[in-house]
């Protein structure tokens, strides 16, 4: 259940979401909430933080759930409707698998 102060500021909420690839059920009842600020979303490889974003931005083929972001609710919009009410994803450019270290990422972004 989130922190009753993050939901009086709530800018992303999650509510058992769902999401699958063809037949496989690949995200399992995802529930989060989100004020603003900076948020990281950390675990090992092929936990599912990818699916997940996906998943808010509508890019997964199918899902299910509630995504609300500033008090939308998302889950039936197609992604480039997301995309415009401001929910989209930025990744860094890098060399390939390993090329930087865990210390220069965090520094180079908090610079």
């Amino acid at each position: 259940m989130p922190d009753a102060a993050v939901v009086a500021r709530q800018l992303l909420g999650v509510e058992d979401l769902h999401a699958w690839y063809g037949e496989s059920h690949i995200l399992h009842g995802m529930s989060f909430a989100v004020g603003e600020g900076v948020v990281t979303l950390l675990g090992r490889n092929g936990a599912g933080k990818t699916t997940t974003l996906r998943a808010i931005m509508g890019i997964v083929p199918q899902r299910q759930g509630s995504v609300t972001f500033r008090s939308n609710e998302l889950v039936n919009f197609a992604s480039n409707r997301i995309a415009r009410l401001g929910v989209a994803s930025i990744t860094s450019p890098s060399s390939g698998p390993g090329s930087r270290s865990s210390r220069a990422s965090f520094s180079s972004s908090a610079s």
